[in-house]
């Protein structure tokens, strides 16, 4: 392992600061995308701006894109420190390696919501009356449980993999 890091140790330093680049840009758009919206959400409930109902569905449905985007650049700055820890020797993990379980868990969680947000919550949204909302409803919740599994799954990886790659750190 030493040996392969010294041999691309220029290569993954570029890779990491164009993935942290990434990744903050990512939390910076997510930030501003949902702070955007609820604005937009404040004028339109105050009567500042009338809009027709559809433009309301869309803007009650814009913030949880915004809180994804915040994920995933959670998520990409997790595996800059995981690159991070494993290539340099006097790393220690960063806020987002030490919990990032728990981010997993609660993304997981953050999935769910906001299924349910807008299936249940949002009215007119579905109606049970045709088949293909009935398949539609029925594929989107695979999709909730594949994707919570895939999520939970990783947590208990990072939970249970970062102790191991410690003792390894400390043995050599």
């Amino acid at each position: 392992m030493n040996e392969f890091n010294e041999k691309n140790r220029r290569v993954l330093r570029f890779c990491c600061k164009n993935l942290q680049s990434i990744g903050f840009l990512m939390l910076i758009c997510g930030l501003i995308i949902s702070f955007a919206v609820i604005i937009l959400k404040l004028v339109i409930k105050f009567g500042y701006w009338d809009t027709p109902e559809p433009y309301k569905m869309v803007v009650s449905l814009i913030p949880f894109s915004g809180f994804n985007i915040i994920f995933y650049g959670l998520g990409i700055l997790g595996l800059v420190q995981v690159i991070r820890y494993l290539v340099e020797e006097n790393y220690e993990q960063g806020w987002i390696l030490r919990h990032g379980d728990k981010l997993c868990y609660l993304y997981a969680i953050f999935i769910f919501l906001n299924v349910v947000w807008i299936y249940i919550i949002i009215p007119g949204m579905v109606s049970l009356s045709s088949g293909r909302s009935v398949f539609t409803i029925v594929m989107t919740v695979i999709s909730i449980t594949v994707r919570s599994f895939i999520l939970v799954s990783l947590g208990q990886i990072l939970r249970r993999i970062l102790p191991i790659i410690e003792e390894s750190k400390t043995l050599v």
